[in-house]
């Protein structure tokens, strides 16, 4: 059996959760305990379709400043970026541009904004301030919880379903998401905002 595969990047400032989202994605439980990642982890998961296993290559970047100068080699030949804030956390979300334009400089690729910690009450970056910022990036948008796992799937087969391995054999994104989730034995939910503005 073929198997083809995608490398798929987190970035954000330390303490935002990028761990426990790839955890999450990964079916691991929530870890209460941080441990702030070390330079750049590596975890691999596969994706059933139509009988060919597609391996995802997640890369988990540290947030401090001063691993930043290995993310670039991390970043190139990448399929997508997923860059992440706390939603409780406001400097977080205000260094999001400067995260997007540091990707840009190394590689074209499909950046996605993801606002954590969605379970937290004393939110500091509304919804509306995510679309926005997402919508002028042209960029698709999700708001999740790493720890209660809300949106998480939805979030994730949402964006990957834009890979070409997928997308040129579906060209119906809709359909194509229900059948990487049944197939893949993960129920349907709704969420999130694309760079058009539906959800």
């Amino acid at each position: 059996m073929s198997v083809t595969r995608h490398k798929i990047i987190f970035v954000g400032d330390a303490g935002v959760g990028k761990t426990t989202i790839i955890g999450r994605i990964m079916d691991n439980p929530f870890n209460e305990v941080y441990e702030p990642s070390i330079g750049v982890d590596f975890m691999s998961k596969n994706i059933k379709f139509r009988g060919q296993n597609v391996k995802l290559q997640m890369w988990d970047t540290a947030g401090q400043e001063k691993y930043k100068g290995l993310i670039p080699s991390y970043v190139r030949n990448s399929s997508i970026v997923f860059v992440v804030y706390d939603i409780s956390v406001k400097s977080s979300f205000d260094n999001i541009p400067k995260w997007i334009n540091f990707i840009k400089t190394i590689e074209n690729t499909t950046l996605v904004l993801c606002g954590n910690k969605l379970d937290l009450t004393d939110r500091q970056v509304t919804k509306e301030e995510g679309e926005a910022l997402a919508q002028k990036e042209g960029i698709s948008f999700f708001e999740v919880s790493a720890k209660t796992d809300e949106n998480i799937k939805n979030m994730f087969y949402n964006v990957v379903s834009e890979l070409p391995t997928f997308s040129e054999n579906n060209p119906n994104k809709e359909n194509l998401i229900k059948e990487l989730m049944q197939e893949n034995g993960v129920e349907n939910v709704q969420g999130g905002i694309q760079p058009n503005g539906q959800s």
